[in-house]
């Protein structure tokens, strides 16, 4: 408003041809404003252009008038909180060990979680790997999902996540929502009604979070998607060894395209050699001999 007003000032003290250059006290105040937009929206443009997020910036300084963030960090902590439960401490300790062994930096390949499972059995534990696979279902598309899970004896059950915070990413954060990430453990140890109210929790930051950057909520982090992948009907399995891999190794034993002959004999040196040797004679090797005695 002052620098509204010194523009008054100034364009008054002009004059040209005898005649007073006036200007209306609220045009030069609107634009005053006009002219700080347009620099506020070049400024804009030019932070656009060094790849910094404008939209993001202004929207996470209105997010922190909000005490949603805060009510959110606190629940996650309460949740996450091991020390008034002796069996997830325990289990997480045993756990924690279990990872090393089976080695940590795999922990995205296909058959970690089973052999972290058979890590925890031999150590004492009820552990098994819980399969779950859902059809699509309105907007939630179909999927699959595997977790361990550890019964503990009076009816308590805990799920282990190695890594749960990675189930929650997000494209283009913001810096709230990203400090909510951090809060989460290396390796999550809980009860499935734990799990439900971590679940809700993130799902509704992630909502928050995506429509400050107008981005829409992708259907792999909407509430019904998450939900299924802990929360549906599941089949628990304790094989150390997955069953299609057992079949193929076996298949992979069988002589495939012979038939045994029974009572192949032979004179040939190749088999005296054999015999001399111990060395079976093979299905082919048979079958040729046969045909040479039939001839």
């Amino acid at each position: 408003m002052a620098a509204a007003f010194d523009e008054m000032a100034r364009v008054r003290s002009y004059e040209s041809s005898g005649s007073e250059h006036s200007a209306d006290l609220s045009d030069l105040v609107n634009s005053f404003f006009e002219r700080e937009i347009s620099d506020q929206r070049r400024n804009d443009e030019d932070q656009v252009e060094l790849g910094v997020d404008v939209d993001e910036i202004n929207d996470d300084e209105n997010e922190s008038n909000s005490s949603d963030h805060f009510e959110f960090q606190d629940s996650l902590k309460k949740i996450f909180d091991r020390e008034n439960d002796a069996v997830k401490s325990r289990i997480h300790a045993e756990v924690e060990a279990a990872v090393e062994e089976v080695a940590a930096n795999e922990n995205s390949s296909p058959e970690f979680k089973r052999r972290l499972m058979a890590q925890l059995r031999s150590r004492g534990f009820d552990a098994g790997l819980c399969k779950l696979k859902w059809e699509k279902n309105g907007r939630n598309p179909s999927g699959n999902y595997e977790y361990i899970d550890v019964n503990a004896g009076g009816g308590s059950r805990y799920i282990i996540e190695v890594f749960l915070a990675g189930e929650f990413t997000i494209a283009r954060p913001t810096n709230r929502y990203a400090s909510l990430l951090d809060n989460f453990p290396p390796i999550y140890v809980g009860k499935p009604e734990e799990l439900k109210q971590v679940v809700k929790l993130m799902c509704k930051a992630v909502r928050k979070s995506m429509k400050i950057g107008d981005l829409n909520v992708p259907p792999w982090r909407r509430l019904g998607y998450m939900q299924a992948k802990w929360f549906g009907s599941y089949k628990r399995t304790i094989n150390e060894i997955p069953r299609r891999k057992a079949s193929e190794n076996l298949a992979g034993n069988r002589l495939v395209g012979f038939v045994p002959v029974k009572g192949a004999t032979s004179s040939y040196c190749r088999d005296e050699f054999a015999a001399k040797n111990r060395v079976r004679i093979g299905n082919l090797a048979a079958a040729l001999s046969q045909k040479e005695m039939l001839l």
